[in-house]
């Protein structure tokens, strides 16, 4: 009976121990910090958007065609904010300034080869359509690969060569700060239809001056912009073709008088844009004009229409500067 017992007990402790060594949910906690010891944190990577301008100088500097600096783009577009898509967006017109002569020198020698010119003439149509073209799948693709990279098809008297598709790019706007967006809006209006072809103007008269619009809104909404100089460029251009390009339709050869058609529509641009900057300028253009009874050339001697008359050509080669005490602080 006390052996029994001896046992019994010594059961009951074999359990008691095992019971002990049972482990526990537990929670861990990091022990407490002593005095100027500082906490051991893993460091996270760096912000990447901060090197994204940098990794894409080298891209650039380094990139064999335009389609890896637009993917580039696409993929780190969204992640940064409005002043680096900025700075990435200029980054991306110097690239093409480096890249298209060399582009359109292979180009022209690629249009050298028998047949690829009459193939492009036959087939490519207008509007040009890439997709138009048949039975060379090489010139198809390399011409679809140029497109992909940013880049539009463009044809002057009978030449092609490829330009910055603003177009296209105008999906990095949403990235963007409103200065580079207005710009790009700009750009792309030239980019789908130049205003001036074979030295005359290419669009209606009212059109340029919607554009000249645009352009000074550009340059009063953001006088230190981004673009600032190339935009006032474009603003002299557009105003230069609108008050002195006569080439066609608006010249009366016999009485060398402008037509009414286009000092109508000076008057109209006066009366429905009062508030403009350019309202100014074709403001005082139209004093001169009808200080010389609508009369734009002198008669000339061996052929119809001789040279300017002397305050009309004053005014023509003033605009520059007129232009600059509205614009250039």
């Amino acid at each position: 009976m006390k052996k029994s017992i001896l046992i019994l007990l010594a059961f009951v402790t074999a359990i008691a121990v095992a019971g002990c060594g049972k482990q526990k949910d537990v929670t861990v906690q990091n022990p407490a910090l002593q005095d100027g010891q500082k906490e051991n944190v893993t460091q996270q990577p760096a912000d990447t958007t901060k090197d994204t301008l940098e990794k894409f100088k080298l891209l650039t500097s380094q990139a064999k065609d335009a389609g890896e600096v637009i993917q580039y783009l696409d993929s780190n577009l969204p992640k940064v904010t409005p002043e680096q898509a900025d700075q990435l967006f200029l980054e991306l017109e110097k690239f093409y300034d480096r890249y298209l002569p060399s582009l359109n020198d292979n180009f022209r020698a690629m249009l050298s080869k028998p047949g690829t010119m009459q193939k492009m003439n036959e087939e490519i149509g207008y509007p040009m359509n890439i997709n138009n073209i048949k039975d060379d799948d090489t010139l198809k693709q390399w011409l679809l690969d140029q497109q992909a990279g940013g880049l539009a098809l463009g044809n002057t008297e009978g030449e092609f060569f490829w330009k910055i598709d603003y177009k296209a790019l105008q999906k990095y706007g949403k990235y963007a700060s409103n200065d580079i967006k207005s710009y790009i809006t700009l750009k792309t209006e030239e980019t789908e239809q130049s205003y001036i072809s074979d030295g005359a103007i290419a669009i209606s008269r009212e059109e340029l001056g919607n554009r000249i619009l645009k352009a000074e809104y550009y340059l009063v909404e953001n006088p230190d912009g981004l673009k600032n100089k190339d935009v006032l460029k474009i603003y002299k251009d557009y105003l230069n073709a609108y008050l002195t390009d006569y080439r066609y339709e608006a010249i009366d050869d016999k009485t060398l008088k402008l037509l009414p058609v286009v000092k109508k529509s000076y008057q109209k641009f006066v009366s429905d844009h009062p508030e403009s900057k350019t309202t100014i300028l074709v403001k005082k253009y139209l004093e001169v004009i009808e200080k010389n009874k609508d009369v734009i050339y002198e008669k000339g001697t061996d052929s119809i229409q001789g040279p300017l008359k002397a305050d009309i050509q004053s005014f023509w080669d003033s605009i520059d500067l007129k232009v600059d005490s509205l614009f250039v602080s």
